[in-house]
């Protein structure tokens, strides 16, 4: 406080006036800075509190589902194919058959003979999600609500981690990726050796963890092309070479053990399938020649169930039309929110400021969303289930973590940050929602009936003859450390069409099993399908055969001397319901299920 009279000046805090007069003007400005570098490390280390907290919080979430999750056929088949097969043989003739590299298969080989158990596999898969949200929390540009928010969604928290499938991977290797590209974003600094090295092999494992991680791992590459290229331009030396060499290899060992051969029948690689069948076909191949003429044919043979040829829906050409549209938009908002207009607006104020923070104002622009980008070209082109899209969120959210402003931004683009803030925020707590609503019911109810079945199945004895039938039925076989089904050649599922334990039901149920094992799934109405959002489907197509069990196996063996007398399902939960009806359905012989 203070007073004047002409040029005198009278201090009502003469203490302070005087320790001021004292200490001098240098010191004085000294001693503040002191003073706002103490209040800046306290902010830090409150902040480092409060992430340990988070990563703390996660770990308890996550382990708490990994307590209370049944397994469920995808998890069992991928455990049998590397318990049950050499290192090689997998790598190079099984994997073929899945549509999928083999890095996960690499992880569970090595964990199988660590003699790690198949429940067990989950607390490994825990813990690489651990270390996925480590890398966010450590170098994530984002404030600090988001990253509070962000490690308890759904994907993060749940589908990706507690769910033990090689996806569980992709977070860590996506996010450590683009803390290694968004350091390298200013000019200033280098492109030493050694971090493109540690690039390239990140990017070439991550290759090889599916068909979306190796599109995700060329968006990504592409990302690292146009910061080298600014590094070349500002004078900075870039060595490369061994970077790109490493990569390459991991790019033509993913398509090795990927490439799909001319017998595969997995329903899901439709396209992938389709075009090796080309390939193989101009190759000489008789077989993809023959499937090739005979497309639309069912390939029944002599003593064969035929299946239920599928429900055909003739829509208008202005309905296949928004069909095609509402596919794309529903690629876009699916992983992000149910809520679809909040879903598509956080997502073009995404796109919006990786396009405003472009490289003439310090920023990396639009090619930072790259591998989003091209996750979402690929989730247009093939067919992929809702459990997939999981990768595309993290694709955005590396996307993000890319292009986030390396300054604070002033005016409009300040508001445009905020407004993608605010966004996110909202879908960060909708999608904390979906995390613990599939906790809760794991919790409280069964994610499939794999595990019921296989304790039904131990407690009628070990001299029973079991038959198995439909992929599902992998999911009971995988809780056993033998085979089980004296159909089957194997304990894992053969994707070829010349291995036909369904079509060959009649010849199976003709040699009087004890006991016969069906799994099936039926698909939610809600989260079905990733076109949810946007179209509701069609029960028709849904529900065409009880269980999705088409060729029948369960109403035949009823009308040749068997009843069901056991069902065990579960819920495989997805956002705010589920996704899929998981059953397991025992059948026994009339006589011997009289009494039961």
């Amino acid at each position: 406080m203070t007073s004047r009279s002409g040029n005198a000046v009278l201090r009502a805090d003469q203490v302070e006036w005087a320790e001021e007069t004292a200490l001098g003007p240098e010191l004085v400005l000294v001693e503040k800075e002191r003073e706002q570098e103490r209040r800046q490390d306290r902010a830090a280390h409150a902040e480092q509190l409060i992430k340990l907290l988070v990563l703390a919080g996660y770990a308890a979430v996550v382990a708490l589902g990994i307590a209370w999750h049944e397994p469920w056929a995808d998890e069992g088949q991928a455990w049998l194919l590397a318990r049950d097969q050499g290192f090689w043989h997998l790598m190079l003739h099984s994997l073929r058959y899945e549509g999928s590299p083999g890095l996960w298969h690499a992880l569970l080989w090595v964990l199988v003979r660590c003699h790690v158990g198949y429940a067990d596999m989950h607390w490994v898969s825990g813990a690489v999600a651990v270390g996925g949200i480590y890398v966010f929390l450590r170098w994530s540009p984002f404030p600090l609500i988001l990253n509070i928010l962000l490690p308890f969604g759904f994907w993060l928290a749940y589908q990706d981690a507690v769910v033990a499938r090689s996806y569980v991977l992709y977070a860590i290797l996506a996010f450590t990726a683009a803390a290694i590209l968004r350091g390298m974003i200013p000019e200033y600094e280098p492109a030493d050796r050694g971090r493109l090295i540690c690039l390239g092999v990140l990017l070439g494992l991550m290759a090889n963890l599916s068909v979306h991680g190796f599109v995700a791992s060329v968006g990504f590459a592409v990302v690292a092309g146009a910061v080298l290229r600014r590094k070349v331009r500002a004078g900075f030396p870039v060595r490369k070479a061994m970077a790109a060499v490493l990569l390459c290899c991991f790019w033509l060992l993913a398509v090795v053990t990927a490439f799909p051969p001319s017998d595969i029948d997995y329903i899901l690689d439709r396209n992938p399938q389709h075009a090796a069948e080309k390939i193989w076909a101009r190759l000489g191949n008789q077989d993809a020649k023959k499937q090739l003429a005979a497309k639309e044919g069912t390939d029944v043979r002599p003593g064969e169930l035929t299946p239920l040829p599928p429900v055909e829906l003739h829509h208008t050409a202005r309905e296949r039309n928004w069909r095609k549209a509402a596919r794309l938009l529903a690629t876009l908002t699916f992983p992000v929110s149910n809520f679809r207009y909040l879903a598509l607006g956080c997502v073009l104020l995404a796109m919006a400021m990786a396009i405003v923070f472009s490289r003439r104002r310090g920023g990396l622009g639009w090619v930072g969303l790259m591998p989003w980008l091209l996750m979402v070209v690929l989730f247009r082109m093939i067919d992929n289930g809702p459990r997939h899209a999981g990768m595309l969120w993290e694709s955005l959210l590396a996307g993000l973590w890319l292009t986030w402003p390396l300054d604070a931004p002033r005016g409009a683009r300040l508001w445009l940050q905020r407004a993608t803030l605010a966004a996110l925020v909202v879908v960060a707590l909708d999608q904390a929602w979906w995390t613990a609503h599939a906790v809760w019911g794991d919790v409280h109810g069964p994610y499939s009936g794999d595990v019921e079945m296989a304790k039904f199945l131990r407690s009628q004895g070990p001299d029973k003859r079991i038959a198995g039938f439909s992929y599902h039925s992998i999911g009971t076989a995988a809780f056993f450390d033998h085979r089980i089904y004296f159909n089957q050649p194997t304990s894992y599922w053969i994707w070829s069409r010349n291995v036909r334990i369904n079509q060959e039901a009649q010849q199976t149920i003709a040699r009087h099993p004890d006991i016969i094992d069906v799994g099936g799934y039926e698909l939610s109405e809600r989260n079905g399908t990733i076109t949810d959002d946007w179209i509701r489907p069609d029960p028709r197509e849904l529900h065409e055969a009880p269980l999705n069990e088409v060729f029948g196996v369960i109403p035949y063996a009823e009308a040749h001397g068997y009843r069901e007398t056991h069902r065990f399902c579960g819920h495989a939960f997805m956002r705010d319901g589920y996704s899929e009806l998981e059953c397991q359905v025992a059948l026994q012989p009339v006589e011997s299920a009289g009494g039961q």
